[in-house]
């Protein structure tokens, strides 16, 4: 713990320096283009819209256990943009950094954790969004939304652990890059994104998957918070969740301060 709680102690030290690099980013991210922030609502919209037309159009299916097809799947996409910005800007933060990792010392892990300021600024346009949705389908906001925090902290847990997993790894194997999409691509499907994790619950591997795939437990957490009435089938598999969430993020710090020293070589 030892080694943790000094990473952490340099962190806040360095602290102005996290804001530069987390105000540099979200400028960056919208800088030269026409609609700004206003890409953050279009990219959710258009992805429930998308799929919206496939179940109503398609598989003629027009609500999701008895609640609204609409919230349930822009829940979903909402955390899952969130999961998939973070763990690719962690996994990419060195490489797109390397000019300063070069030059001078200061703790690498403020580059890893400056890199979510993007996620995180999309993540709240889109749950206003979100809430606007509630309101013109006149669905009541549930009191449990004030524990959201809660499952936004744990799912960065996981993906700044995955994403520090990636980045130590992939300085020198840059054949892992191209995972990274791929990950990105297919884990979108096989997690309970647009669909609830009720319909797997009966398989005999559920409990394994709820275990490598932590957001099985933290979406389906989440919609309890964002869906009045909206019951978990089991806790067991959040509890899973959240017990693999925690284990990712400390093994991607140990792995990546055991790797960082070697950073400057394959840069």
């Amino acid at each position: 713990m030892n080694l943790y709680s000094k990473l952490f102690t340099e962190i806040v030290q360095e602290r102005e320096l996290l804001y530069i690099l987390a105000k540099r980013d979200i400028s960056i991210r919208y800088k030269q283009t026409y609609l700004g922030i206003i890409w953050a609502i279009i990219r959710p919209v258009l992805t429930m819209l998308v799929f919206l037309f496939a179940f109503k159009n398609v598989a003629k299916i027009s609500d999701i256990s008895g609640f609204p097809i609409q919230l349930v799947i822009f829940s979903g996409v909402l955390f899952w943009n969130l999961f998939a910005n973070t763990f690719q800007a962690v996994s990419n933060s060195i490489l797109a950094n390397h000019n300063l990792v070069s030059k001078v010392y200061f703790p690498r892990l403020i580059i890893a954790f400056s890199s979510i300021a993007v996620s995180l600024f999309d993540f709240f346009i889109g749950f206003v969004v979100y809430l606007g949705l509630c309101i013109s389908l006149l669905h009541t906001i549930s009191v449990g939304i004030l524990l959201l925090p809660v499952v936004i902290l744990l799912l960065l847990l996981f993906s700044i652990g995955l994403g520090l997993i990636f980045c130590s790894f992939s300085i020198k194997y840059r054949d892992l890059l191209q995972l990274i999409p791929l990950i990105v691509q297919y884990g979108f499907f096989v997690s309970p994104i647009v669909y609830t994790a009720k319909s797997l619950q009966i398989s005999s591997w559920f409990t394994a998957y709820a275990f490598v795939n932590p957001l099985v437990g933290l979406v389906e957490y989440a919609r309890t918070l964002l869906i009045p009435n909206y019951v978990l089938p089991s806790w067991d598999f959040v509890i899973l969740s959240i017990t693999s969430c925690f284990i990712v993020f400390f093994t991607g710090i140990f792995i990546f301060t055991k790797k960082e020293s070697s950073f400057v070589d394959y840069l």
